[in-house]
């Protein structure tokens, strides 16, 4: 069985990575928003938007996501993300969820996520 990549990055100074990768029924996605200029909540929909071609590239289903983990550089932006989360969610089931207050590797990113899903059968 093989590792599935998708969304290498790589970059002067910083560690090379792949923004998405599944293996043995669970695909995995993790990363910051492109636009930094945007607030909490925009930031965090251009994740989720993201997160969920990602995990369809690596063969993740995004309808079946088990478990998220969330790092806000301000815990006070809770709400924000809140908002963006529960819309992206709809109807979908809802996961296991973790949101606490951490740096990114990058200082500019306000929220990070990462997504971990069931694989298509």
């Amino acid at each position: 069985m093989s590792i599935t990549k998708a969304g290498r990055v790589t970059a002067p100074g910083a560690p090379g990575i792949h923004l998405a990768s599944a293996h043995g029924g669970l695909a995995s996605a993790c990363l910051t928003a492109p636009d930094k200029s945007l607030d909490v909540e925009g930031q965090s929909r251009q994740i989720l938007e993201r997160i969920d071609d990602l995990l369809a590239e690596v063969g993740g289903d995004p309808r079946q996501i088990v478990m998220a983990q969330v790092w806000l550089l301000s815990i006070d932006d809770a709400e924000d993300f809140a908002r963006a989360w529960n819309d992206w969610l709809g109807d979908r089931p809802v996961p296991a969820l973790s949101v606490v207050q951490a740096s990114a590797a990058s200082r500019s990113s306000q929220v990070e996520i990462r997504a971990y899903a069931a694989t298509l059968e």
